[in-house]
């Protein structure tokens, strides 16, 4: 359901961006992507990670993060156009909030597109994501107190996508994105305290988290 919104909200932006460029006669200027840029972006991130949690004995429970959360951040690329393909490369940084995993994400992408009207921009794009991946557990551990550990770091792992663009000026162009972002899998150890007669023994709870989500976002950029 979620691609098939990013799908038609994509032909949406092109059919409407194609209308505008006929019907503008200043829009008749073949547009040339070539170039520096940089920018702005919002959207929505819908977390679809998984965990699970077990100790030295056997597996105690899982679930997973469906939350959506709030994103906003920056961008920055470079265009190279031949003929009616563009060639890219851009980084980004984003926030992401309120989210119970994740406080903030990046990624380092390749672009490769195709101008299908003058002014609009229709790409592909994939590479490198990088996020700060937060995590706290609680285990109430058979007739012991309630247990907790916790864990944060960076994690790198992969992203791909697709947009579409349209520069309704020389240098201002709007773009809609859709981004999957796959941060691998990280996990950490907690004791349990005291555990059996004769004793006292020591059980290890181990939490394992997978990070994945997907990004739908809209950004504003400026080109040099």
């Amino acid at each position: 359901m979620r691609h098939s919104v990013f799908v038609t909200a994509l032909l949406v932006l092109a059919l409407g961006c194609g209308a505008a460029w006929a019907a503008d006669p200043a829009a008749s200027t073949a547009y040339n992507w070539t170039g520096f840029y940089v920018g702005l972006n919002t959207g929505v991130a819908k977390n679809n990670s998984r965990y699970s949690v077990s100790e030295e004995h056997g597996f105690l429970f899982s679930g997973s993060f469906d939350n959506p959360a709030f994103t906003v951040g920056g961008q920055a690329g470079y265009n190279y156009q031949v003929g009616n393909f563009v060639y890219g490369l851009e980084t980004d940084i984003n926030y992401e909030g309120p989210s119970p995993q994740l406080d903030y994400f990046g990624t380092l992408r390749g672009r490769l597109g195709y101008t299908p009207a003058d002014r609009l921009l229709l790409y592909i794009t994939g590479g490198l994501a990088y996020g700060y991946v937060s995590s706290n557990t609680t285990v109430n551990y058979h007739y012991f107190a309630i247990l907790s550990g916790s864990s944060s770091e960076m994690q790198v792992g992969w992203t791909v996508g697709a947009g579409g663009e349209y520069a309704f000026t020389n240098n201002w162009s709007v773009k809609l994105e859709y981004l999957y972002v796959d941060l691998g899998s990280m996990s950490y150890t907690f004791n349990s305290g005291a555990v059996g007669t004769p004793g006292p023994t020591f059980d290890t709870i181990t939490t394992a988290i997978n990070t994945t989500q997907n990004v739908i976002r809209v950004g504003l950029n400026y080109k040099f």
